[in-house]
């Protein structure tokens, strides 16, 4: 084991203070814990520096507690440990204990003035992480910011199962609060961009519209929960149109829309024309089950809204429910939607929509991610879908990545890539020969796929 003396001159503490922060900068919050013990220096830096608080990452998993030794200290005390919990493993805290999140919360204690990136990372299933959860984003409402905050950037994504009944009203509540810091008249206090994809649970209006009164700077929202049923209201999502007068950047469901928000863009459209400010940019939309029961496409409010925002890119997310008539109904080229990201989910084989897709997007398709969850992998060995691929690599020439989870011909890869030879760089695209039915294509691996 190294001495004090060796570890306080190993070569990395001869960088610059400033190199060390950059550093540290790319690791968690709990993290950052281990490291405060390995010398005096670090300990110094971690605990004094401010600019290291300028992103936090925090990452609140599920803890049992082991003891070090069956025998008791001279304390009288079998000294615990905190491991990370496994799926086969049984927790033993069953009460909520926030002991081994305590070095997380004193830390935004001290430095949450801050703080301009927070990502928080929550195995929800545990009932310690919801409880630390709700105790951090309480942390950065009004009361605890009293003297003001300068959060520009905030996520929230649930990383395990979500239990069946799982209490979520105290987590809302918690959102709300966290919502509840007045920034509307300091654009330097406002949110900027605010990412709640990741959660499992249902986001109701008056939580979303809590966000937008108080953070009318905001530019890129993604309201794309990962619950079962969207329950945001059309009225809400004007709500929201018409108080972010610089959002640039909008992800909703389908089901949340109305020929009002349409109509309501292009009347913004003109109003930002004539103050020269920058209209929206990008529109993500999820289509899923509760499309089966919407009325019909005007088509004529979708071609206004191409004409009153000619640089719009548009994200088309076809979720695992999705009636195929609805799919088809929206790859209908009279809509003449500026489709930039194409994300089909569906266990249905969709070649014949595929080749629809080529004829309607042509022009703007760059992206393309189709996602069968291995349930029909044996049937697109079928040449109809290898051609429907081929087709649509024909038609898209500005297609930039292309990802499908299941095999294909070898010949049409072959293809695919005499058509795109920039796909074969690494990350553009992932093509497959094998059938492999553990293999699955996360967000991360997409590049710039979601934004």
């Amino acid at each position: 084991m190294a001495s004090s003396d060796e570890i306080e001159h190993c070569p990395i503490n001869d960088l610059p203070e400033l190199a060390l922060v950059q550093i540290f900068s790319y690791l968690s919050i709990d993290e950052r814990a281990v490291l405060e013990e390995t010398c005096k220096l670090w300990y110094n830096i971690l605990r004094n520096s401010p600019s290291l608080a300028f992103t936090c990452v925090i990452q609140l998993h599920a803890f049992v507690e082991e003891p070090i030794n069956s025998t008791p200290n001279r304390l009288g005390r079998v000294l615990p440990r905190w491991v990370r919990q496994t799926r086969d493993q049984p927790k033993y805290m069953t009460n909520t204990d926030p002991r081994p999140y305590g070095y997380i919360q004193q830390y935004l204690k001290r430095f949450h003035k801050d703080v301009k990136n927070l990502y928080i990372d929550v195995e929800q299933h545990d009932v310690s992480c919801r409880y630390v959860l709700c105790q951090l984003l309480t942390l950065f409402g009004p009361e605890q910011c009293s003297e003001g905050r300068q959060i520009h950037s905030f996520r929230l994504r649930f990383i395990s199962h979500n239990p069946l009944l799982m209490k979520s009203q105290n987590i809302i509540q918690a959102l709300r609060t966290f919502f509840q810091y007045d920034a509307s008249k300091n654009r330097r206090e406002s949110l900027i961009s605010c990412d709640l994809s990741g959660l499992t649970i249902s986001l109701d209006d008056d939580t979303i519209l809590t966000l937008t009164k108080n953070n009318p700077y905001l530019r890129k929202l993604n309201l794309q929960d990962q619950s079962l049923v969207c329950i945001l209201t059309p009225f809400c999502i004007l709500q929201i149109i018409d108080t972010l007068k610089e959002l640039e950047d909008l992800w909703i469901d389908m089901v949340s829309l109305s020929d009002e928000f349409i109509l309501l863009l292009v009347e913004k459209a003109d109003d930002q024309q004539l103050i020269r400010k920058s209209p929206l940019n990008h529109l993500g939309i999820r289509i899923r089950r509760e499309e089966k029961f919407s009325d019909e496409i005007d088509t004529k409010l979708w071609q206004m809204l191409h004409e009153k925002y000619p640089d719009l890119k548009m994200t088309l997310n076809f979720g695992l429910t999705t009636p195929l008539n609805r799919i088809r109904a929206y790859m209908n080229a009279n809509l003449q939607l500026p489709v930039h990201t194409l994300i089909i989910n569906t266990p249905i084989p969709v070649a014949d929509e595929l080749c629809l897709a080529a004829n309607s997007f042509s022009d703007t398709l760059e992206h393309v991610h189709i996602c069968t969850s291995g349930q029909w992998a044996a049937m697109t060995r079928t040449t109809a879908f290898n051609q429907a691929v081929i087709y649509l690599a024909y038609r898209c020439v500005h297609l930039r990545t292309l990802y499908i989870d299941v095999a294909l011909h070898e010949d049409t890869i072959e293809e695919i890539y005499q058509l795109h030879p920039h796909l074969k760089e690494p990350g553009a695209s992932k093509l497959l020969l094998i059938d492999s039915p553990t293999h699955t294509i996360l967000p991360q691996d997409m590049g710039d796929l979601f934004g």
